[in-house]
């Protein structure tokens, strides 16, 4: 990954916080790139606005760094670049989105408590509608098994609030640098109407799909560091 090389790479995990979803991406990235992997707290209950700035105080001075980020700090990422907070050289956005996907379902699920199953055991049914595939259900199952038992229920709860009530449209509009965003053609929680909004909204982003589940990074890590390469490449 050429173009990556002596890079600062910022990585913005999804909503377990635990920056652990990004392993299956380290065997691939160049040996010179400074990286930084933004964690939230498991103990905290923070807004929005908190999580943002929680992230962006990870963030060390100096080089801009390129900035990717997955599903929930999708929205974190726009508003923390999009506002100013932290200067970047460039985004890359990945099966995530700028206003709450499923505002109505969402909703439901809260009611529903469903963060409060999604344990580590969870049964394979529940995997085999996330990412589809059982040569993924294997491969990945272990690492959401890791992930997830180092983060309370009621953490991922208040986060997928978080993600209903999320709306930084008018952040995206006011980012200047590149951006580009990864998206998962399989993705069974963020609907494509995700990335067409996106667009919509901000011209500029460069869409570049994936044949991959919602766990986009996870599942074709090769695959996304390509897709980033050539859009550096231009």
């Amino acid at each position: 990954m050429s173009s990556l090389r002596n890079q600062h790479l910022v990585f913005m995990p999804g909503m377990d916080g635990t920056g652990l979803s990004f392993e299956p991406l380290a065997p691939f990235l160049p040996k010179d790139a400074k990286i930084t992997i933004i964690r939230y707290p498991t103990d905290k209950f923070l807004s929005f606005d908190e999580t943002v700035e929680f992230a962006a105080q990870q963030i060390p001075q100096g080089q801009p760094p390129i900035v990717i980020a997955e599903s929930f700090s999708g929205p974190v990422a726009v508003k923390m670049i999009g506002s100013g907070r932290v200067k970047a050289k460039a985004l890359i956005l990945c099966a995530t989105f700028a206003k709450s996907p499923h505002p109505v379902v969402w909703r439901v699920m809260r009611f529903l408590r469903l963060p409060l199953m999604i344990k580590p055991d969870m049964p394979k049914r529940f995997f085999k509608v996330v990412m589809g595939e059982e040569k993924l259900i294997s491969d990945l199952k272990p690492l959401w098994q890791k992930v997830h038992s180092q983060v309370p229920a009621r953490i991922m709860q208040h986060r997928l609030k978080i993600i209903n009530e999320a709306d930084v449209t008018e952040w995206l509009a006011k980012i200047k640098i590149p951006c580009c965003y990864l998206q998962a053609l399989n993705d069974r929680l963020v609907p494509t109407s995700c990335a067409e909004k996106i667009k919509k909204m901000a011209p500029f982003v460069e869409i570049k799909k994936i044949a991959a589940p919602h766990f986009i990074l996870q599942a074709e890590p090769q695959a996304c560091l390509k897709a980033i390469e050539a859009f550096f490449a231009k």
